[in-house]
């Protein structure tokens, strides 16, 4: 029997560098609802439960006070459709393959080693 080979990856950070695009949505809807923006460091930090996460825990880290404040689940709810819609109109703006990958893939393909993607997007 040939044991068939399967690399599962994830797509944020492991296959493309997604945290410019995702600090353009999150940068959009902060401005918006008149908070802070962040730098992409801070949204690295930030990323990884999704978009109701990333939004709760930047307003939460920077001003404990003002999200206190966001009481009303219409304006939370706001927030995170405008941080989806921003950033589905805007997923590939300034994502990049990170270094490396492209080749790696050809080198699994040539070799016959299936390949899957997960991810929340």
């Amino acid at each position: 029997m040939v044991q068939k080979f399967t690399i599962l990856f994830d797509l944020d950070g492991t296959l493309i560098d997604t945290a410019p695009d995702l600090m353009n949505a999150h940068n959009y809807v902060m401005k918006k609802f008149g908070y802070e923006t962040k730098s992409r460091s801070d949204i690295k930090k930030l990323v990884g439960k999704g978009a109701a996460s990333l939004i709760g825990r930047a307003v939460w880290g920077q001003a404990k006070k003002e999200f206190g404040q966001i009481n009303d689940k219409e304006i939370k709810d706001e927030m995170v459709k405008d941080f989806i819609e921003y950033y589905a109109n805007n997923i590939a703006v300034e994502s990049k393959l990170i270094n490396g990958v492209l080749e790696f893939l050809k080198w699994a393909k040539t070799n016959n080693i299936s390949m899957g993607v997960c991810t929340n997007k």
